[in-house]
């Protein structure tokens, strides 16, 4: 399989009467982008706000941040199975800009938003807040469900990406980076010497469950999946996106997931990347026995991986999905590295996993989603309305756990903070 991303890097993004863009500045016609997110019925209106890097400006509410993607070339597809039809994802040539995102917004109170401060700290820990933001403030149509909803939001965020990167569709790109990585046949020939490492992707955790239409993997919602192999391009791709509910991870690092661009850069070089195994993390101990053992089984006997990255997704169940992944690997003879975030309550080391298997003797901690921040108040807030815990205004100065912070806590290893010890 062979990828290709046309990089244009974006540097502003700008209203206008025409959608394009020129010396690294997108302009966007807001009528006409509106009018293409209102043609969705289960939304009742969709307001488009811009948001720039240094702005004393707070998203709240933030519900997915997305990287604009199309596809240029005639067999692809555009998010497949979510939003465009099912194709395979992961061959071709795809435009990707660079710089920017999308970042939709639910109206209201609902139970999933996270925030983006353009300014102060919170931009200096989150990584969207260096990026150009086109904010959809997605409002309900009357009468429509919580998972209606969500889906409107979901396709509006993926519409809109796939919009504002066919503006860029003729413009010559600024740099190619291609992904290629052969067939398991032909995988590792020339690189016997080095080490086969696989990567198993925890995608989603049914512990929070997954709506009828909530499109994850190829636009299924997961709730019976069994671990699989995937070709790492697809990932890159598009054929995965973010759960409606889903802690440590957005679209965007999907995208550019740090682990997989890892592994290709160090492909042939101190390792042979051996692929992917996507998985769930499952609410019942049968269905994580099962999953465990079906992975495991998959990285060393059909990738026949000599070490394994694990990462999980979420809260603390997945922690134990994981470490039955990695026990079973381990006793195959597969060294593992577990990727992980400190869930404890009062965030001690004690707490920090809910496990304890002596197999588990290389593991990363990205962060702890307990650790509290403060805020200062800003100028502006786009979402709402929406009122923080303790009858906060989200103009002030808020304080609040970093989970909540878009981007800041990122399980995929895409995290700006740094763990040191004094």
């Amino acid at each position: 399989m062979k990828l290709e991303f046309e990089i244009l890097n974006i540097k502003d993004i700008k209203f206008a009467e025409k959608t394009a863009i020129a010396d690294g500045v997108l302009f966007v016609d807001y009528p006409e982008l509106q009018g293409l997110l209102e043609k969705d019925q289960r939304l009742s209106k969709v307001d488009i706000e811009l948001a720039h890097p240094g702005e004393s400006c707070r998203i709240v509410q933030v519900f997915d941040v997305i990287e604009p993607r199309c596809k240029i070339n005639e067999t692809g597809e555009n998010f497949p199975g979510a939003l465009g039809s099912m194709r395979i994802a992961g061959e071709g040539r795809t435009r990707a800009l660079r710089g920017m995102a999308v970042v939709t917004v639910e109206y209201g109170s609902g139970p999933h938003g996270m925030v983006i401060d353009m300014s102060g700290p919170g931009a200096d820990i989150g990584p969207y807040a260096k990026l150009q933001n086109i904010v959809l403030l997605c409002h309900p149509a009357d009468g429509i469900s919580q998972p209606e909803y969500e889906n409107a939001v979901r396709m509006a965020g993926l519409k809109a990406a796939v919009y504002m990167a066919e503006a860029g569709r003729q413009v010559q790109a600024d740099e190619t980076k291609v992904y290629e990585l052969p067939s398991l046949n032909k995988a590792g020939k020339g690189m016997e010497q080095l080490p086969r490492v696989a990567y198993v992707y925890q995608i989603h955790s049914l512990q929070q469950g997954a709506a009828p239409n909530e499109p994850i993997f190829y636009g299924d919602n997961t709730n019976k999946l069994l671990p699989t192999i995937v070709h790492p391009n697809e990932i890159l791709d598009g054929a995965i996106v973010r759960g409606y509910y889903c802690q440590g991870q957005e679209t965007y690092t999907i995208q550019n997931h740090p682990i997989i661009q890892e592994l290709y850069e160090n492909h042939g070089k101190t390792l042979c990347f051996a692929g992917v195994v996507v998985t769930v993390a499952h609410y019942t101990e049968p269905g994580r026995e099962r999953n465990a053992a079906i992975a495991a089984n998959l990285v060393k006997s059909v990738l026949g991986a000599d070490g394994a990255i694990l990462t999980k997704i979420g809260g603390g169940a997945p922690h134990i999905d994981l470490a039955q992944t990695c026990e079973l690997c381990e006793k195959n003879g597969v060294k593992t590295t577990i990727i992980v975030t400190d869930m404890s309550s009062d965030n001690t080391s004690e707490g920090a996993l809910l496990f304890n298997t002596p197999q588990a003797d290389a593991v990363v901690n990205v962060g702890s989603f307990g650790r509290q921040v403060k805020l200062p108040a800003v100028k502006r807030v786009i979402g709402g309305p929406f009122i923080f815990p303790g009858n906060r205004a989200p103009e002030g100065e808020i304080g609040l756990t970093i989970h909540m912070l878009a981007g800041a806590v990122d399980e995929l290893g895409g995290s700006r903070l740094i763990s040191a010890e004094f």
